[in-house]
């Protein structure tokens, strides 16, 4: 008896490194191993023919569990996801095991898979692979939440990204319906400085991983002597809503109108951005942010826990200062404990004046003008908002 693991994988992800899986596409590779042999079948998602022939083999053997993995990075896991539903395949049977091939892989992180595979990733006689593979067969399953985010934009509202073709590099607008926008996430969702620093990031990326690493700082740099709005300059409130969407309860950014409302908890310090965590790891590998962050004096009535990607619930935080982000890593304790919650929850943009910011979701940028809202909910295509995952116990994020 074999296992058998469907690679689909991610040829331009991490510096193009998934090209040499190219080699083995729609072929397979056996593996004796312990405690059973294995059996590795490799699709490459950004080809048509070759995904569609991987997603008809799963459907076709899925009275059993499948195991799936992404070669890629944190944005390959949601396409996956996104593909498997659209095949009408059934993801309460399918097992998705992250191979982090992408520049950030704070998915994999945060299920102990690391941030980064070695440049061979096949190795002689392909001995490195099967290391991995071995792996896969001790793995643990868990459960994974998965959120929707939607966005509601004025009349005149608009979202951009930056995209690449084979010469050039620009902004581009997404076309929206009804001036909405919605995306699922599964780490983290953010707004303000750090999501313009990404922004810029974007532009400016390389085809090296490692150099990536240092645009990305170059990039932080730079937005040190930019004006990008404050929190209390762009969000009037963050709602907590019911399974009605009433709310029930609401954080509000200082500013000098709402100073000495008592019906609602006012944010502490003037933050740069809100981030939202669903998982122990954000920007390539920063851990424990939550645990490590400091909080002030009134909220100590709230019961916070320790955070945990399959709970159904959320980590909110704020930082002060590009400093404080960037210091995180070598001081830990930077960021600001504003909430945890189930959700739904609703950002309410201010009203009266044009507004230009950056949000990200799972490490893809955008730049937005003129929004109203952001919502985010345990996600309504998915059984309980959650995916299946395999996590290596070994390497997991404490």
């Amino acid at each position: 008896m074999e296992q058998v693991f469907y690679l689909f994988y991610n040829s331009v992800s991490g510096g193009n490194r998934g090209q040499q899986f190219v080699q083995y596409d729609q072929q397979d590779l056996t593996f004796e191993t312990k405690p059973k042999n294995a059996r590795v079948k490799f699709f490459n998602i950004y080809e048509l023919a070759s995904r569609n022939k991987g997603f008809d083999q799963i459907k076709q053997q899925q009275q059993n569990d499948t195991y799936i993995v992404m070669a890629g990075g944190d944005g390959s896991i949601m396409w996956i996801v996104g593909l498997l539903l659209q095949y009408q395949i059934d993801l309460n049977r399918c097992i998705i095991i992250p191979f982090p091939f992408g520049t950030g892989n704070d998915f994999a992180n945060s299920l102990g898979w690391g941030t980064t595979v070695p440049a061979d990733v096949i190795g002689k006689n392909n001995k490195v692979l099967q290391n991995y593979v071995e792996q896969w067969l001790i793995g643990a399953e868990s459960f994974f939440d998965v959120w929707d985010v939607d966005i509601v934009l004025k009349k005149d509202g608009f979202i951009s990204e930056i995209k690449r073709h084979s010469n050039s590099v620009g902004e581009l607008k997404i076309q929206l319906k009804d001036c909405k926008f919605n995306k699922p996430m599964i780490n983290y969702f953010s707004i303000g400085v750090d999501a313009r620093i990404g922004y810029g990031f974007d532009k400016n990326r390389t085809a090296y991983q490692c150099c990536n690493k240092v645009v990305y700082c170059w990039e932080g740099f730079k937005k040190m002597f930019l004006k990008t709005p404050k929190m209390n300059q762009s969000i009037e409130t963050l709602e907590y809503l019911d399974d009605n969407d009433d709310m029930q309860n609401k954080l509000l950014f200082k500013t000098q109108e709402n100073a000495g409302q008592r019906d609602s908890i006012t944010i502490p310090g003037n933050p740069i951005n809100l981030l939202c965590l669903n998982i122990n790891s954000y920007a390539g590998g920063l851990k424990n942010i939550w645990m490590n962050a400091q909080y002030e004096e009134g909220y100590k009535k709230y019961d916070f826990h320790p955070p945990s990607f399959s709970d159904g619930v959320l980590e909110f935080l704020s930082f002060n200062s590009i400093l404080g982000i960037g210091s995180e890593r070598i001081l830990p304790g930077q960021a600001t404990r504003l909430s945890q919650t189930k959700g739904p929850i609703k950002l309410n943009f201010k009203k009266n004046e044009p507004l230009r910011t950056y949000f990200q979701i799972d490490g893809q940028y955008y730049s937005i003008t003129n929004p109203i809202s952001v919502s985010i909910r345990s996600c309504q295509q998915l059984s309980h908002g959650k995916i299946r995952v395999l996590i290596n116990k070994q390497g997991i994020v404490q």
